[in-house]
């Protein structure tokens, strides 16, 4: 009973000490928390003024470092930013009174494609408007047939252009874009029967679908070369070509042209676009 009654004294003790002696553990408590914040506070004063003023010098010498460790900033920035349109040349082909014009261009993003309207100057006047795309990395023609004073051409402007990013487009292309021309023939105006007073030409050949999908539509450029140089161009839709079939097409060329030893056909296709494809 009597230890029972110590430890009871010893716990009132305790009890009465800590009461009256709160405020001041209290205070303790507060002025520890402070001067750990001080310590703090202290540190990192210290810290940024080593790094800026003391350390100036390593940390531009870092960033030198790293800025020619890095120089490739057109690499860094195809991928970063959309490119700019490069038109490498623009050339006029006579058709009997009108000219048809055709320009090189060139997309040197690897990721960006592009889809535009543009038209070419003449002079003071300009073409019609029209519209086109083209897909990353890729150089290709773009045409305006049959075009009056096409002989003044000075220049061609792109508007509404809209660049979207595509990082799959290698694989996307591999799958979508497979075509082949067979049983290309060219046949000038005196094997079809109509004689040398009409100028009537004509290109026939076979187009196949290689890929899995319905297309609605594919245009085709066409390319008539003599001794290696380009004599005439023209284009013709496709029309529907499902998948894995193929189409006879023949294309006429309304005017006189040389002797004609080879046909470049070009399919186009915008296959990031999904309008482009049959829907069953």
């Amino acid at each position: 009973m009597v230890n029972g009654d110590q430890i009871y004294e010893k716990r009132l003790g305790f009890s009465y000490w800590y009461v009256t002696h709160k405020l001041l553990l209290k205070n303790i408590l507060v002025a520890i928390l402070l001067v750990i914040i001080f310590i703090l506070i202290i540190f990192n004063l210290y810290t940024i003024t080593y790094n800026i003023i003391l350390n100036q010098k390593n940390y531009h010498e870092s960033l030198n470092n790293y800025v020619a460790a890095n120089p490739d900033y057109a690499y860094l920035r195809q991928f970063n930013l959309p490119p700019k349109l490069t038109v490498n040349n623009i050339t006029t082909y006579p058709n009997e009174d009108l000219y048809d014009i055709v320009a090189d261009i060139t997309n040197t993003s690897a990721r960006w494609y592009a889809t535009f309207e543009y038209q070419f100057q003449l002079g003071e006047k300009s073409a019609p408007v029209r519209k086109g795309f083209i897909f990353p990395g890729e150089s290709k023609k773009i045409v305006d047939l049959a075009v009056e004073n096409g002989n003044l051409v000075s220049n061609i402007v792109f508007s509404n252009i809209s660049w979207q990013k595509e990082i799959n487009f290698v694989k996307l292309y591999k799958e979508r874009f497979r075509f082949d021309f067979k049983n290309i023939k060219f046949i000038p105006s005196t094997e079809l029967g109509v004689g040398e007073k009409i100028p009537v030409n004509r290109v026939s050949f076979v187009i196949e679908n290689l890929t899995a999908y319905n297309y609605k539509d594919i245009n085709l450029i066409l390319l008539l070369k003599s001794g290696g140089q380009v004599a005439a161009v023209n284009q013709i839709p496709s029309g529907i070509l499902p998948s894995s079939q193929s189409k006879p097409i023949e294309v006429n060329f309304f005017q006189r042209l040389p002797k004609i030893d080879s046909v470049e056909i070009t399919p186009e296709v915008n296959i990031l676009d999904s309008s482009v494809y049959l829907k069953f």
